[in-house]
């Protein structure tokens, strides 16, 4: 078993897993990659969006494997499997039939079906093992999250676009969709001949530095004076932008929910907030009874997600406090609002 950091690039934030085939008697060396995808593909984007691109299982030569990551300046922790005969045939047998042209494309499932748990499934399926499935007390968000401490847009896009399923507790099995996961529980796991890893070697030690987040660039700290400016400045050329923003965002994530084949990104309450029916109440004029009846519809519905967050239905990030606290007073103006005042929303 092969386990890689993570690296710059968003897709390899969680790391990587692939498994390494070695039979000298033939002279043989390489690596199994489920994680291939080529960016070339047509509608590369919406069908990664929808969940409809197709990943790949491939072949490497071991020394290029390395030779990347280790260029990369990413760790490789390489974990030698203690199978019998048996079981080692039964494994390069499966991976020689899922390489084949018509097997080797799979849909890819970011927690279901990935690189990882291509394998986790294989070791399991073809390993007798004393593994025994518990319950954790981590969901598929804390896990992604867990990477995410430098890299805080991300995890509040990510927090944006996921939905409430992600915020269920998981077993121990399905927690192994992350290479790290993989890799700490293979240790504890044993076979008849002894532990299933017999000799584990780390390639290129990494060290736990964390070197925290410019407070300039910090989602919370710009959304924060994003939302003094807002509240401060009641003028339309201001406050007019900032709703188009969250309706356009609205829409996109309630767009994508409902498209998305990806388990991860449906189900999402977050555009009960992150309205896009606030496209529309920018156009209402202020005199309009209907603009009034929309602001307290989505007054309400930002009062509906507090319990929800609060009662864990689905996370709540606090970068989303400054926003939700502009929508409310910005909805309470408009509520309240009547000719005669001077001061308006706009």
């Amino acid at each position: 078993m092969l386990t890689c950091s993570p690296g710059k690039e968003t897709y390899s934030a969680w790391g990587h897993s692939a498994i390494r085939v070695v039979d000298k008697r033939a002279n043989i060396d390489v690596v199994y990659n489920f994680g291939l995808f080529d960016f070339n593909t047509p509608n590369f984007y919406p069908k990664f969006i929808k969940g409809r691109l197709e990943y790949k299982l491939g072949i490497e030569h071991t020394q290029s494997f390395y030779h990347l990551y280790l260029r990369e300046n990413r760790q490789v922790i390489e974990q030698k499997l203690n199978l019998t005969d048996k079981e080692a045939i039964k494994i390069i047998q499966r991976l020689q039939y899922l390489h084949l042209p018509e097997n080797r494309y799979y849909l890819y499932r970011f927690a279901g079906k990935n690189c990882t748990s291509e394998l986790r499934d294989l070791i399991l399926e073809n390993v007798k093992t004393d593994f025994k499935n518990t319950s954790t007390s981590k969901t598929i968000r804390d896990q992604l999250n867990e990477y995410l401490q430098d890299r805080l847009w991300l995890k509040f896009s990510m927090s944006l676009i996921m939905g409430y399923k992600v915020d269920r507790k998981i077993d121990l099995f399905d927690s192994m969709f992350l290479p790290d996961y993989l890799c700490y529980s293979l240790r504890d796991i044993n076979t008849e001949n002894g532990n299933l890893i017999k000799e584990e070697t780390i390639f290129n030690q990494l060290y736990d530095v964390n070197n925290g987040y410019s407070l300039l660039i910090n989602p919370l700290f710009i959304l924060s004076i994003l939302a003094l400016l807002v509240l401060s400045f009641n003028k339309k050329y201001i406050q007019t932008p900032f709703l188009v923003i969250i309706g356009l965002n609205g829409l996109v994530i309630f767009t994508l929910s409902l498209i998305t084949e990806h388990p991860e990104l449906r189900y999402n309450l977050n555009p009960l907030w992150i309205n896009p029916l606030y496209l529309i109440l920018i156009f209402l004029k202020n005199t309009t009874k209907l603009k009034k009846y929309l602001a307290i519809i989505l007054l309400v519905m930002l009062i509906i997600m507090i319990p929800i967050w609060l009662f864990k239905v689905q996370y709540f990030e606090l970068t989303y406090l400054p926003i939700t606290l502009v929508l409310i007073i910005l909805n309470y103006r408009i509520i309240n609002q009547n000719k005669t005042k001077i001061l308006t929303l706009f």
